[in-house]
């Protein structure tokens, strides 16, 4: 359950971030990139010891479909993500996104 949650919550974070800096208009382009990578090294400094840091669906799966065990852990590489992706989505679109802009 504790890497369930981490997973969660290291999705979140991305995928938070990405929303927030990459499509929002309000946020310089430059800013972005940098961002970005940030919330990326953050998850995988929070959830390397835990879960491995993997963040990636993909890259997690890999190596369990080449060795052929460890199949207990999938559903946590596939439902943690959905769900922490999904959760950021939902409070950027009904908190964050329908802030005005700060006057300059």
């Amino acid at each position: 359950m504790q890497g369930f949650f981490v997973e969660m919550l290291i999705t979140f974070i991305l995928v938070f971030v990405v929303i927030s800096v990459a499509t929002d208009e309000r946020v310089h382009a430059a800013v972005a990139p940098i961002a970005v990578g940030f919330a990326l090294a953050a998850g995988v400094f929070i959830g390397g010891p835990v879960t491995g840091g993997s963040v990636n669906p993909a890259r997690a799966l890999g190596p369990v479909i080449v060795a052929w065990e460890n199949w207990s852990t999938v559903l946590l590489y596939i439902l943690a993500p959905i769900i922490g992706g999904v959760l950021a989505a939902l409070l950027y679109d009904n908190f964050i996104g329908k802030a005005d802009a700060p006057e300059e």
